[in-house]
């Protein structure tokens, strides 16, 4: 019942980011009024398509579907700002990568982060939270998916 109403507390927004009338990201954006903000994202640049996921107000994330760990799918990317966690991969010609936004769309997911100082390893005496796992809302709203949906195709479409 608990992961349950942290599913509910999420709100979902899509994400898409055009420029010269042409998207170059989509995807959802996940967050809660604690501050926490999840974004996972399907985008193009320098011509090559990558899958990212960004997680802000943790020091260590961790996101899952059925399919999908980005422990094992996704490689760390440096972030410059404190406190924000930022993983990328190229998944394109692969199963899993579709399949994450499918998952997250109709089951959810998981995200596992660690709250608590954003440097690592922390100062003595600053507190550290060990790790929480939280429930991503499944199935997404329909508005949500369906602009998902119509992004990635144009983002993926030869031209």
């Amino acid at each position: 019942m608990l992961l349950a109403a942290a599913a509910a507390a999420w709100q979902v927004t899509p994400l898409v980011v055009v420029e010269a009338g042409n998207p170059v990201l989509c995807g959802y954006v996940y967050s809660l009024d604690s501050g926490l903000e999840l974004r996972v994202e399907k985008g193009v640049r320098e011509g090559s398509v990558f899958t990212g996921v960004d997680v802000s107000g943790a020091r260590r994330a961790r996101l899952t579907t059925a399919s999908f760990d980005s422990d094992r799918d996704l490689a760390p990317v440096d972030s410059a700002q404190p406190g924000r966690i930022r993983l990328e991969g190229d998944l394109q010609n692969s199963d899993v990568g579709g399949l994450l936004f499918a998952e997250l769309g109709v089951s959810g997911g998981r995200l596992e982060v660690h709250l608590g100082a954003a440097s690592y390893p922390a100062s003595p005496g600053a507190p550290v939270a060990g790790p929480t796992t939280l429930e991503l809302p499944g199935p997404l709203p329909r508005g949500v998916t369906a602009m998902y949906l119509n992004c990635a195709g144009d983002l993926i479409r030869p031209d």
